[in-house]
This record gives structure tokens, sequence and C-alpha cells, in this order.
């Protein structure tokens, strides 16, 4: 059985199209599809299929409409009855909606890993799977109205992926009417007006890169009264310059020095993002703790390496300490491995015995940290703090509060159990930090990395039950 709603409903089965017998019996497949592998409650179906007037018996009624609706898909176990609803079962083998959504991942996936070409073919792939306006035939009816909104935004956020990666390829000029189209049906998208000023830019076209912006200004200025965001204005910046970072290179020429984060790397947008914004934060000079917590293997060192690759680009400078797995490291042993990247300028880590001699060294590498962070801003990753020794940790807290107007973004990893150091354990709970707790993979995420490992051949569910998503379990059983 294949469900499609990326366009007209249709259901194809092995013996060919699926006719559904009336309007209530769409709608009622519709609903269930759009909460596949939920329970979709009896009342809501009833609220929805009888909206104008409910009949006197509403759960008879739906009894009848199911019914009838699992002969049409030739079986009792497509619609499932669950306690207090229905459950429509159904995954990207034969639903177009998560088919999509896998593609449109994987695509975003190799984007950031820097494969735009294969980026490419993934969402141009998945965009395929669309065959026109979705839910169509239920835009006036209330219960598609959100969901049609959400469907038309996932479509249009991977559309703007596959247009990055056409720009990622150099086919600037190409896409450049593509845009005007997309700007004139969504024109307040600020993302689509940037990749059209980088495109026209690209195209020789500077004045008109300068003039799309002043379009966008003034589309954002008198339908909501903002100006464009940051992102934009500093764009145009660029342009103005005439920014040498704004020229098309092709894939085997680096724009900068400074490596990627090596291998597949899925799941962590949200955290990513989180981490990214505190970047942003640190090079403007609003500095922040932030900590990564989590199980062994749950990928917390593997997204301090993204956000470490993101600070690289941006121009930061990154210090990575560890704490040592083995006994005997002296006092400050991760601090003194993340700072001495600062070459000369490092500070000195002697004895701090006493409470006046600790202070004194807290404030010097303070100070410290607050020179060199105004030449050039600063991730500081501290791995595995939970093995970090007690003066380590002092310090970290010390850090933690001055850090508001510097141009240093602090991230510390941990495990967190029973054994995790009270002193940490109070850190992270503090309200002025911000706390990342990483959860395992879900089911499509460990089907998604198979795919980008090389090994889409291994079943997802299998995998996930074995590993219980864990990451590091994951590659293990793929090696």
């Amino acid at each position: 059985m294949d469900f499609r709603i990326l366009g007209p409903l249709e259901i194809e089965s092995a013996a060919g199209p699926v006719e559904l017998g009336s309007a209530k019996q769409r709608a009622l497949v519709t609903l269930l599809l759009l909460h596949a592998n939920d329970v979709v409650p009896t009342s809501r179906l009833i609220d929805v299929l009888w909206a104008d007037e409910l009949p006197a018996d509403g759960s008879k009624a739906l009894q009848v409409h199911v019914s009838r609706l699992r002969r049409a898909l030739g079986g009792e176990d497509v619609v499932e009855t669950r306690p207090g609803g229905y459950l429509l079962a159904a995954d990207a083998s034969s639903f177009d909606l998560p088919r999509f959504q896998e593609g449109a991942a994987a695509g975003r996936a190799l984007l950031a890993a820097g494969d735009p070409r294969g980026a490419r073919s993934a969402l141009a792939d998945a965009l395929g799977l669309w065959r026109g306006a979705p839910l169509a035939e239920f835009a006036t009816d209330a219960f598609a109205q959100a969901e049609i909104a959400r469907l038309e935004e996932l479509r249009l956020a991977a559309v703007e992926d596959r247009i990055d990666a056409d720009l990622e390829l150099g086919a600037h000029a190409e896409v450049v009417a593509e845009l005007e189209a997309l700007i004139a049906r969504h024109p307040l998208r600020e993302r689509l007006r940037g990749q059209l000023m980088l495109a026209l830019y690209r195209s020789g076209r500077q004045a008109e890169a300068l003039q799309a912006y002043r379009d966008a200004r003034g589309a954002l200025v008198e339908e909501l009264g903002l100006e464009p965001g940051k992102p934009l204005q500093e764009l145009e910046q660029a342009i103005l310059r005439q920014d040498e970072a704004l020229d098309f290179r092709p894939r085997d020429e680096p724009a900068r020095p400074g490596r990627r984060a090596a291998g597949a790397f899925v799941g962590r947008d949200v955290e990513l993002a989180e981490l990214g914004h505190a970047l942003d934060d640190a090079v403007a000079g609003r500095g922040r703790l932030y900590l990564v917590s989590g199980e062994s293997g749950v990928g917390k060192t593997r997204l301090a390496d993204e956000v470490a690759s993101q600070a690289k680009e941006a121009g930061m400078t990154v210090l990575w300490g560890r704490s040592a797995r083995l006994g005997g490291a002296p006092a400050y042993w991760p601090w003194a491995q993340a700072l001495r990247g600062l070459g000369d300028a490092a500070p000195s880590f002697g004895d701090t015995a006493d409470d006046q001699a600790r202070f004194a060294l807290f404030t010097a590498v303070a100070e410290k940290l607050r020179t060199e962070s105004a030449r050039r801003p600063l991730l500081i990753v501290l791995d595995d703090a939970h093995r970090g020794d007690e003066a380590s940790l002092l310090l970290l807290d010390f850090l933690a509060g001055e850090l508001a107007e510097l141009h240093v973004a602090l991230l510390a990893t941990f495990i967190e159990d029973g054994e995790t150091p009270a002193g940490l354990a109070a850190l992270a709970d503090h309200s002025a930090h911000h706390r990342l707790r990483l959860r395992a993979l879900g089911v499509e995420d460990v089907a998604l990395l198979l795919r980008l490992a090389g090994s889409p051949d291994l079943d997802a569910s299998s995998v996930f039950a074995e590993t219980g998503g864990n990451p590091r379990r994951i590659w293990q059983r793929m090696r």
C-alpha cells in the first residue's frame, strides 16, 4: 500500500489505485495519515468528519466509516483500533510524506557536510515527490489549515536548501528567475531575499543585488514595520565592499582555512542551532557558558567538534582541553591544555593552595581571556569535564560569571550520572547557564545515519533496537 498526500490524495495498492467511496472516507484517511503512527482520538475524528452537524451516535457512525475504509484498503490491519481512537501505521516505504522528510533531511546533512552535489541530488529527488498543492481538496476545511501551512513550509525549506546547493555548485545565474518567482509569492522570506542578492552579485549584477536588498527592506518595513535581519544587512555591506568571501569558489578551492568535523552527523539540528547562536553572541561580546550532558557515546564530543568547525569558519580561535582519563594529572590540566593555544599569552598555572593565590590566578585568567578575545573571539571547549579536578571546576565556575562582556563562548561536556561532581551538577543547574541534554537518536535519525555512512542495507529499526539509538554503538554495529 502506498499513500500520497503531497498533492491530490492518492492511495495505491498492489492491484492498482484505491478508490474511496465518499468525501468523509477521504477526510478520514487524510486525518489518520497526518497523524500516522499516532492514535487519533475518536472525539477528534468525529468533530472533523461531522463539523457541521453531529450524528445522533457519533461513535457508531465513525465505526461504519472506518469499516468501509478498511474494506477499501483491503485489510483490517491497515487501520488499527486502539484504546480511545484509531491508528494508521505508515513509514517512508509506504507514505510519501516521511519519504520526502527523510530525503530532505539527507540533503540538508550532505549540504552541511560539504557535499553540495550529493545534497542537490537528494533534495531534487525529495522535491520530485510533490505532485501539486497538498490537501487541496480540503483547503476550506478547518482541520487542514495548519497542516497545509506546515507541509508548504517543509517544501519551501527544502527548496531553499536546494538553492543553497545550486549556489555552492556555481549555478547562480540559473536560479535568479526561480528566486524572483518565489519572492513574488513569499515577499517576507528573508532567506530567499539573501539568496537572490548573492545570485545576482555572483552573476556580475551588483547594482541589481543592492536593489534586491532595498526591495526586501521596503517590503519588511511596509508590511511589518521591521528592518531586515542582521544576516541580510551584513550581506548588503559585504556586497558594497565587494567582499571576496562572496565570490564563487569551486569545491576544491577552500574559502578559508580550518577543517570540517569528520563523519556523518545527524539528529542534532536543534542543539547545533543553539550553539551556533552562542558563537554569534560571543562574536558580539555576549559570552556565556554552555554545558552539554548525556550518556557515554551519545555524541557530546562529536557535537562540540561540529561547533568547533563552525567557529573556525567564522574566524574564531578554538581552544580545546580534555580532562585526563588517568590519575596523576596536575591541577588545572584541561585548562592548561586549552589555553596553551594562546601561545605566549597563555597564563601560568602554578600552586594555588590558598584562597588568595587561587583568586589571583582566576582573575589573571579572566583578564587574559578578555584581552585575547578582544583581538579575536574565542571558543573554549572543556571535554569530559566530569573527570576534571576540583580546581579546574572552580575555575570553570568563576569564569562562567565573567563571560557576559567577553568575546568568549565556553562549552563544557560531561557525563550525567550518579557520579557527576556536585560542583559541576550545581553549575549545570544554574539558571544563568545553558544546559543541553543530548538524547539518543530516534529511528528516523538512525536510518539517515546508516544511509550517510554507506550502510543503507541495514534495517534501521533493528539497529535502533540493538543500540538504543546511541551513536557510538551504531558506528560499532556498522563496523
